[in-house]
């Protein structure tokens, strides 16, 4: 199924199954225990001797917690297909970095408006960026009662001050 050549499939397999088997500080016997197999059967797959069926593949994959493409790409369409990965997906990092620089951006034209003494913008500012997080009833509600447990907090907080010190005044 796979030809063994200089650059071939195999070759780019068994580079990528030692790799990542190393990156893990897995020994090649931790790997054979944790894909069913024998000591053996990975020393082959790592030096292209024999290529792993369908199934050895999917045990790779799942004792490495890695994908096929982690397996099968060579390191420069690997890096590629992360990175491409990572900006593709829903939740990256990158898309995490956005939000901050853009939320930060915003948290600093309030601070600068607030210095300035212009209540207008930095409230204008500061709703923008409630309205980011806040556009059902139950966001609102979820605002609500974070307020109101703070409220709570520092009233109870406040309270058990004060009743420290009148008992330390009552022991003068």
């Amino acid at each position: 199924m796979f030809g063994k050549s200089e650059e071939g499939i195999d070759k780019k397999l068994a580079r990528n199954i030692k790799r990542i088997r190393m990156e893990r500080g897995m020994t090649q016997k931790d790997l054979a225990d944790a894909m069913g197999s024998i000591e053996q059967s990975v020393s082959k797959f790592e030096r292209a001797i024999s290529a792993p069926s369908a199934k050895a593949i999917m045990q790779l994959c799942e004792a490495l917690q890695v994908t096929p493409n982690d397996l099968y790409l060579n390191d420069a369409d690997w890096r590629s297909w992360q990175s491409e990965k990572l900006e593709h997906q829903d939740h990256s990092v990158n898309g995490l970095v956005d939000h901050v620089e853009m939320v930060q951006k915003m948290f600093a034209e309030a601070e600068l408006a607030r210095k300035a003494g212009d209540e207008k913008l930095e409230r204008a500012t500061l709703d923008q960026i409630i309205q980011m997080y806040m556009w059902t009833n139950d966001h609102f509600r979820d605002v609500a009662h974070l307020l109101d447990r703070r409220y709570v907090t520092e009233y109870l907080d406040k309270m058990e001050k004060e009743t420290r010190e009148s008992i330390i005044d009552s022991q003068k």
